[in-house]
């Protein structure tokens, strides 16, 4: 057995290829290394008088030859958990997900400010400190994503809030959705749901209403329920309402387009419920709007924070989790009755025919 190279031009201990191209075992720049040696033990000095052991030095050098290029530490235990490397999802991660196991995929659509990245924090908060009504939290793929946006939530003092509380949603990819996952339990049967939340910038809902820019959307087409944020501050505005309410009805025309013959259930979801309470009005009228084109649409006012003493902070959070798990099409017949038509099949006018 050779030891390492003592050719101080040579890098074969870092590479373990020759300069010289001479072969590894064979230099004589590698000195031979020889357990059983007795000329070692012939010079060993005593350590008192400052002599060098010579054996050690070759315990030395065996040891350096036997570890250079192996791992320093072990691999972890497998059964360790750590946070997932990835921040939001991709679609085709997306896509993983749902062919391996049940998953509710919801689209969020609306403009800058009326509070979809909000909504997505207060229900993360009210879950990390146990007071989510009727579920708690199970896992998430995206515990990073979901840190990231939280993070300005966490600094403010009671009394002194900040001008903006969630930062504004920015993509590293501006023409694919990005998608936080929860894994939520529910308390009542202990039954488990995956949900995929997508976390969009507002200026796509814009572009959707002032030019039908369908493109980023493509997704909303596997949706099992679409969220209509819209700011409920706008709708209770006198000098507002009218172009607030023309934006939303036209943001629901904008998606019947885009669906084509698919009908997912909408919610249409006014937010700063702690400022000022959704008109009844106004919301029977966005209600109206969306079953004209075809669709099941509910109402679900929240507060995903409050600076009001009589709203608590995330009211209604919870019940648009809720209502969005339970929401749907009804079951189609398992064996509808159905009228049988002259000459449709031949055994049933069998005996008419003879």
């Amino acid at each position: 057995m050779r030891g390492p190279c003592q050719n101080s031009s040579c890098t074969f201990n870092a590479t373990k290829t020759c300069v010289l191209g001479n072969p590894p075992d064979d230099c004589e720049n590698r000195p031979i290394l020889d357990e059983g040696n007795d000329k070692d033990k012939e010079n060993e000095k005593d350590a008192d008088d400052g002599a060098v052991d010579v054996e050690d030095e070759d315990d030395a050098s065996r040891a350096d030859a036997v570890h250079v290029g192996t791992p320093v530490l072990t691999e972890p235990d497998d059964g360790l958990r750590s946070l997932p490397a990835s921040r939001t999802l991709g679609v085709a991660q997306v896509n993983a997900i749902t062919e391996s196991r049940p998953a509710c995929l919801v689209g969020i659509v609306g403009l800058a400010g009326a509070g979809k990245t909000a909504a997505l924090v207060s229900a993360y908060l009210l879950l990390s400190n146990g007071s989510f009504k009727g579920f708690s939290y199970a896992d998430s793929d995206t515990l990073r994503a979901f840190e990231e946006i939280t993070r300005a939530s966490r600094t403010w003092q009671k009394g002194n809030p900040p001008e903006q509380i969630t930062v504004h949603t920015t993509l590293s990819n501006d023409r694919e959705a990005g998608f936080l996952h929860l894994r939520l339990r529910r308390d009542e049967d202990d039954r488990i749901f995956d949900m995929l939340l997508p976390d969009l910038p507002g200026e796509w809902s814009r572009l959707l209403i002032d030019r039908d820019d369908t493109e980023r959307f493509a997704f909303l087409g596997a949706s099992s329920v679409i969220w209509i944020m819209v700011d409920g501050r706008q709708f209770a505005n006198a000098g507002r309402v009218a172009h607030a309410r023309y934006r939303a009805k036209l943001l629901i025309e904008r998606l019947a387009n885009l669906l084509k013959e698919t009908r997912p259930h909408l919610i249409v979801v006014p937010t700063w419920q702690d400022k000022v309470a959704f008109p009844q009005a106004e919301a029977e009228i966005l209600l109206e709007c969306g079953r004209s084109f075809g669709f099941e649409v509910d109402i679900a006012p929240i507060a995903s924070f409050s600076w009001n003493d009589d709203i608590v902070p995330g009211e209604g959070v919870a019940e648009l989790f809720n209502m969005t798990l339970t929401a749907g099409p009804p079951p189609p017949d398992f064996w509808p009755d159905t009228d049988p038509a002259s000459n449709d099949r031949k055994l049933a006018s069998y005996r008419r025919d003879v």
